[in-house]
């Protein structure tokens, strides 16, 4: 990627030298992840290679392990390398940090880009001199015990640029002493250009639909959506829940589900490539999770016209406004939650307003802006490595 260093023993990279604009200045950049699993922050960073590589940055991508999403890459053109023995997820692997580092060590980047905590933890100790150091936070992270705490914050202060997903991750990590002075950003989720109406699969079509859409793991709160459902269940009885996705309380859930007695009523898709493709067939969407910093999901649903009700936690209020592109309720009441579902399916009014103000949401989370925002936190992250950067 980078030329090796020359006989005085510096390394230039793309951005040294340039008399232009250091902010569209192209970047040789290595974006890092636990896996290519699907999720919000593992499509954020597919999304985001691609533009980088349309506006003419190198990008490759380096993560534990692959995943379904590793063929969006493949088909863009993106190297993906996998440089851990084992699959790593929210803990710390020196092979994982040993593996960046080789691999760091023949690529020589301008900018690593790290996102989600091992992937951090092992940036932090892979990048050498000359390259600079990017996170970017997409939760508030409230599983970290106190030393995952003290790891997360030793590799953030390392960084030159921390990026918060929303402002109240940016809030929660100066209360933790884990922003650097002056390296804090906030640029929220933003989503490309996708499906606004899709064809219902017959079982759905004149019946209510209500939807779940992620990864099934504890934090996401999809229990409580299948506990709003059996609350759902007798008031409206032609009602379908489609849950989209997998992981790892797959086979609890779907215990739960059944001992709820929503055989039937709940329909397990598993996960779906094509997933976007059906959000527009919801009449509504549920985000259940017990923390988040916000969800490209969310923003995929309001593309597509549909309101959200969403737990008030994180940066969830910060895409949802109660009343006009959604409803917002509080997080693991599953009351609550089924009374919000049950209005905005009951009430043509104010289904017919969420909506409209759902389209309105999307288009104020510009992918392109996004974009933008990133450039400029790698042209800052890159400025005190590259003093000829800024131009004659």
């Amino acid at each position: 990627m980078v030329p090796p260093d020359d006989a005085s023993g510096a390394r230039p990279g793309r951005l040294a030298g340039r008399a232009r604009d250091t902010r569209r200045a192209v970047a040789d950049v290595v974006q890092v992840l636990d896996s290519l699993d699907p999720g919000g922050a593992e499509r954020h960073v597919v999304d985001l290679a691609r533009a980088l590589v349309r506006r003419g940055h190198h990008v490759e991508v380096a993560a534990s392990a692959a995943g379904p999403l590793a063929r969006e890459l493949e088909r863009a053109g993106v190297p993906l390398h996998v440089v851990a023995p084992v699959r790593v997820t929210r803990r710390a692997c020196p092979e994982f940090a040993e593996g960046l580092a080789d691999l760091l060590d023949r690529l020589r980047p301008d900018v690593v880009h790290a996102h989600r905590h091992a992937a951090t933890l092992a940036a932090a100790q892979a990048v050498g001199p000359g390259t600079a150091l990017v996170v970017t936070e997409h939760t508030e992270a409230l599983w970290r015990t106190p030393a995952d705490r003290a790891h997360a914050r030793a590799a953030l202060r390392r960084a030159e640029i921390v990026v918060s997903g929303s402002g109240p991750i940016e809030a929660a990590l100066r209360a933790q002493g884990m922003l650097p002075p002056g390296a804090g950003r906030v640029v929220g989720p933003a989503v490309t250009a996708g499906p606004t109406s899709g064809a219902a699969p017959p079982a759905w079509r004149g019946r209510p639909v209500i939807g779940r859409v992620c990864r099934l793991q504890p934090d996401k709160g999809v229990d409580v959506f299948l506990r709003a459902a059996s609350l759902l269940a007798p008031r409206l009885p032609t009602a379908v829940f489609p849950v989209l996705g997998d992981g790892p309380a797959a086979a609890e859930l779907r215990a739960l589900g059944h001992w709820l007695g929503l055989d039937g009523r709940v329909h397990w898709l598993g996960y779906r490539p094509d997933a976007r493709a059906i959000l527009p067939c919801l009449d509504v969407l549920a985000v259940t999770s017990g923390s988040d910093a916000g969800q490209l999901v969310v923003l995929e649903a309001f593309a597509a016209g549909v309101p959200v009700v969403g737990a008030a936690v994180g940066g969830i209020p910060e895409q949802v406004r109660s009343g006009r592109n959604g409803l917002l309720v509080p997080p693991g009441d599953a009351a609550a939650l089924a009374r919000a579902l049950y209005a905005v399916v009951t009430r043509p009014v104010l289904a017919r307003r969420l909506r409209e103000g759902a389209r309105r949401g999307a288009a104020a989370h510009s992918f392109d802006a996004m974009v933008d925002a990133l450039e400029g936190a790698y042209a800052d992250a890159l400025a005190p490595l590259r003093p000829a950067s800024a131009g004659a």
